[in-house]
């Protein structure tokens, strides 16, 4: 790799605060936010749940309706046991094999079971590719390691050795997820469940430019569709807009770029219509973005950058 040469490191700094949300859902990020940063005990968690549920019409992401779940079991709150369980098998990334799982094995003791096991095993039917799966988790696995010593502190030649191993992983993934995607099709909940679709996002969102802008297309389908995290389509609609030069929609693109005293500087890539940036963010189910003080690259400069 080529060491970059840098010209003069122009910075623009914007004061911006944030925008305008909904006050129900900026209130709803804030107890998602105290909850999953705390340790809290089943019975203070249930009811930070139960808040979050009522604020928003309905707990929107999946992650969080499990744990409601987990917390209504926890507390032996059969009936909203009952309600959260139908509700949460309905989604397309429902596997029936977290019953198993010991934060939710009480509720086959419960008088419903055999109605909530029937309508359970509805998805589980359909999901019949465990070795894509496998492929999936090993990919994510090797994704994420090779990008740990980026963690630390580098020089830059320690920094472009382990860009070299990155870069080499990353095409040896993309090679094998696009054999994985010719022959078993696009890795949506339905098909793979929540989990395995994530290690299949985490991998497209390295590969390259061509192949990442053909994935969001198909990730718009899938997420109409209630197949697919929009949360996850947001971050891959930004980092396509990137690649293409252009500004994203979401804010969630940050670029590490030298300045002249060859230290690397976080800086968000710039945001289209920056006032209604939290307003787009609810739609994706981002939690709000406070950009004051954020460092924004400006894209006429001639600035070099990592990644």
């Amino acid at each position: 790799m080529k060491k970059p040469t840098l010209t003069i490191l122009l910075l623009c700094l914007f004061t911006l605060g944030s925008f305008a949300q909904t006050p129900e859902w900026t209130e709803y990020c804030q107890i998602r936010d105290d909850i999953n940063h705390n340790d809290y005990p089943p019975e203070i968690a249930y009811g930070m749940y139960s808040k979050m549920d009522s604020i928003y019409n309905g707990i929107p992401h999946f992650t969080d309706l499990y744990n409601f779940l987990s917390n209504a079991v926890a507390c032996n709150e059969q009936e909203k046991t009952k309600e959260l369980a139908f509700r949460i098998v309905r989604w397309k990334c429902w596997d029936s094999r977290f019953f198993s799982q010991s934060k939710l094995e009480a509720i086959k003791q419960l008088d419903f079971w055999p109605k909530l096991d029937s309508l359970s095993q509805i998805n589980g039917e359909k999901r019949q590719y465990t070795d894509y799966m496998l492929a999936l988790y090993e990919m994510r696995i090797s994704d994420q390691q090779c990008r740990q010593a980026l963690h630390g502190e580098l020089t830059r030649e320690e920094s472009d050795s382990v860009w070299r191993i990155i870069h080499h992983t990353d095409s040896l993934n993309l090679n094998r997820l696009k054999e994985l995607i010719a022959e078993y099709g696009f890795p949506t909940w339905e098909k793979v469940s929540y989990d395995y679709a994530l290690c299949a996002w985490l991998v497209a969102q390295h590969a390259d430019p061509a192949f990442l802008h053909n994935y969001v297309e198909q990730l718009k389908k899938a997420v109409a569709d209630n197949n697919a995290n929009p949360a996850n389509l947001a971050y891959m609609i930004d980092r396509d807009l990137m690649n293409r030069n252009l500004p994203q929609l979401y804010g969630t693109q940050f670029i590490g770029v030298y300045n002249d005293e060859g230290v690397m500087e976080n800086m968000l890539w710039p945001v289209e219509n920056m006032e209604q940036l939290n307003a787009r963010r609810e739609h994706m189910l981002l939690p709000p973005m406070d950009t004051t003080g954020i460092k924004i690259y400006e894209l006429d400069r001639d600035i070099r950058f990592l990644h």
